[in-house]
């Protein structure tokens, strides 16, 4: 019930009392409104480095990006 709360209160209801949601919308886009601020972040819910879901290895980068000689030519 809470989570129906939070989605009625943010997209409105129509006439027949349910959730009155856009044509089209992402999956995603629902997940930040339910649980990104629970989370820590709406905006950067998924990923973001603020979330208490992200870990330290997520913050080391490819080193594979970032040698002399790529691998494949950049077009």
């Amino acid at each position: 019930m809470k989570k129906i709360k939070t989605l009625k209160k943010s997209f409105g209801s129509n006439e027949y009392g349910l959730i009155d949601f856009p044509k089209k919308i992402s999956n995603v886009q629902i997940s930040r409104i339910l649980y990104g601020d629970e989370m820590g972040c709406s905006w950067c819910f998924p990923h973001g480095y603020k979330t208490i879901n992200s870990k330290e290895i997520k913050f080391q980068r490819n080193w594979k990006k970032y040698r002399k000689t790529q691998w494949k030519t950049k077009k």
